[in-house]
């Protein structure tokens, strides 16, 4: 039997797992030194200089409004495709595994998951959960990440 699948990289924050389609990721880095930006969102860390090209990099606990969660030392950078959008990336407690997910593992993201991960009006950020043995995994829509920084803080 031929079933769809999707692959997902999943990484961890404040002690939840997540995952965003492998297809958009472009690579993961382990700097995590940034050059600030004057007056940024709270969401925006700053600039990173990965092999001469620099990539703007957001905070995703403060992107999803998950409270009381710092940086930690050893935190990894994902950075997606240009597909996704322009030279950015977000920074995560630590890059898991790629998983295969089949389609009948994926869920609609409902009120109960919406609550569990706290994410105010940031809700459209998540495109959908998929149950895999003894986790719930949230998969993200990185596309959807500075469009909506972009209506939160308009220039």
């Amino acid at each position: 039997m031929n079933e769809d699948r999707t692959l997902y990289c999943t990484f961890e924050t404040a002690g939840r797992l997540f995952g965003v389609p492998v297809l958009d990721v472009k690579e993961v880095a382990t700097e995590t030194r940034f050059t600030q930006i004057p007056h940024a969102p709270t969401e925006v860390l700053g600039l990173v200089n990965i092999r001469g090209h620099i990539f703007l990099a957001l905070n995703l606990a403060q992107l999803l409004s998950i409270k009381n969660h710092e940086i930690q030392t050893g935190s990894q950078l994902v950075l997606f495709k240009a597909t996704v959008g322009p030279a950015f990336g977000i920074v995560v407690d630590r890059v898991c595994e790629i998983v295969s997910v089949a389609s009948d593992q994926i869920e609609a993201f409902s009120g109960e998951e919406r609550a569990a991960i706290n994410p105010n009006d940031r809700g459209e950020l998540v495109s959908h959960v998929c149950k895999l043995d003894g986790q719930l995994l949230i998969v993200l829509a990185p596309r959807k990440f500075l469009p909506c920084l972009e209506r939160t803080f308009p220039t």
